[in-house]
């Protein structure tokens, strides 16, 4: 899997584009890094996301990250069940801490 970092700027983006780079930095993701990286996009959703896509989307099983999920659920910071992980109002509240417990997998 690989990240891509735009130009934030949006003048330097649109000369860039021009040029046929709009990447400005592109970098491998680790296999350490999967779990956080789908966590940081899937915990935006309010309504969360369905258990199973994890694996979809990372090729890892959700037991990779069952450490993070059981400290994030003891602490009030996401609901789930065999189906959907979400986050609770508190943890869209704190989405960073969130977020950041699932950094360690």
């Amino acid at each position: 899997m690989v990240r891509q970092a735009r130009f934030k700027q949006p003048q330097s983006y649109m000369d860039n584009v021009a040029r046929g780079t709009p990447i400005q930095e592109e970098n491998e993701i680790s296999r350490g890094e999967l779990g956080f990286e789908f966590m940081l996009n899937a915990l935006r959703l309010s309504d969360g996301f369905e258990a199973n896509q994890f694996a979809e989307r990372t090729g890892l099983t959700i037991n990779t990250i069952d450490q993070s999920l059981n400290a994030a659920e003891a602490k009030g910071l996401l609901l789930r069940d065999h189906k959907i992980i979400r986050p609770t109002e508190l943890g869209r509240r704190f989405l960073n801490d969130l977020q950041q417990m699932f950094l360690s997998e």
